[in-house]
């Protein structure tokens, strides 16, 4: 028995180091890079049922939730699937909550975990074993306030859009360098105010970082009476320029990529308080501090108009009846000559 055991590592030796090497080799764990295709379709709908508040979430299905392939060389090997999908919820200010975890070929949900009065923003993100995909939507588009819900009694609550992206410059500028930052700077304005026919004071540069120069940036709104085009649109537009190769950067360095970074979040506000924190409601123009008689004839103005005539507005229904009426107009004298306490807040 001694002898063949000894024959046996002698036949190992003998047959030399490429032989020990497959006896030894393990498999090679792969790593998949390629993220699932991002759902498409997303609407979040207020659903009431039993006189409970829930929201109805619907998406069309990523394009990749079935296993596709690819070659590699001369292997077969998956380019991309569904593991199932991510359900997230943002309430007003505050950051995402996972809310759920779906299987694949789920294309709605229900979250019945709203609050009366509240306002929530959804994204859905389909993921596989290595990755996850966000919405691909543009900041303050029809796709994007789709996915907007506001409970009932959430008027205090506006859609506030943030249109900003980075871009990547093939550039070796020395960021401790202060001269040099604030001439790249000025330049990539003028050059991006120019490529997109905005004036300069809508482009704010938000932060520098290496590699090669990692440009961030904002993009205002127009000014009010303004023809230039909207900040959306703007950065539409060079998304568009760049995919094309254009050269406007090329005095320093060039284009290498550009990242959508546009958000909308849901913003609170406040309503016109006096100074014992009350509720004031005939403070109509906003002008001034305090409810006087421009905010009367304003009021004056609306006086006998009910639900389905020209102009009629919910704003001077303050006692709600479907009317503006007598019941309103006792209590617009209520609040007549009472001071905003807040005027400042909510004007600015």
């Amino acid at each position: 028995m001694k002898k063949l055991i000894l024959l046996v590592a002698l036949a190992a030796l003998c047959a030399g180091p490429a032989t020990a090497q497959l006896a030894t080799s393990e498999a090679v764990a792969a790593i998949d890079n390629i993220p699932p295709a991002p759902v498409t379709d997303l609407q979040a709908l207020l659903a009431t049922e039993n006189d409970i508040r829930t929201v109805a979430l619907t998406w069309t299905l990523s394009v990749d939730d079935a296993r596709t392939f690819t070659t590699f060389g001369d292997q077969v090997v998956p380019t991309s699937d569904v593991r199932g999908y991510r359900v997230y919820r943002q309430h007003q200010e505050g950051g995402e909550e996972l809310i759920a975890t779906l299987v694949p070929g789920i294309s709605e949900f229900i979250d019945d975990g709203v609050v009366e009065g509240a306002s929530y923003i959804y994204s859905v993100r389909p993921f596989d074993q290595d990755n996850e995909s966000d919405l691909d939507v543009v900041a303050g588009s029809d796709q994007d306030l789709a996915r907007i819900v506001l409970i009932s009694g959430a008027g205090g609550v506006i859609v506030e859009t943030t249109i900003k992206a980075s871009m990547t410059i093939d550039s070796n500028l020395d960021l401790e360098d202060t001269a040099a930052v604030d001439l790249f700077e000025s330049q990539f304005i003028l050059q991006l105010a120019d490529l997109l026919g905005i004036d300069i004071s809508r482009i704010t540069i938000t932060g520098l970082a290496l590699g090669s120069v990692i440009v961030s940036f904002e993009i205002a709104e127009p000014a009010a009476g303004s023809e230039e085009v909207s900040a959306t649109l703007a950065l539409e537009t060079l998304k568009t320029e760049v995919a094309t190769g254009t050269n406007a950067f090329d005095a320093i360095g060039g284009v290498l990529a550009i990242e959508d970074e546009s958000s909308s979040v849901l913003v609170p506000i406040s309503d016109p308080l006096d100074a014992d924190g009350n509720v004031v409601l005939g403070w109509f123009t906003r002008e001034g501090d305090t409810v006087d008689f421009d905010d009367f004839f304003l009021f004056a103005d609306h006086f006998g108009e009910s639900e389905g005539d020209a102009g009629f507005d919910l704003v001077f229904d303050i006692v709600p009846n479907g009317a503006v009426d007598f019941e309103d107009f006792f209590r617009f004298a209520d609040d007549f000559g009472k001071v905003v306490a807040n005027a400042l807040d909510l004007q600015g």
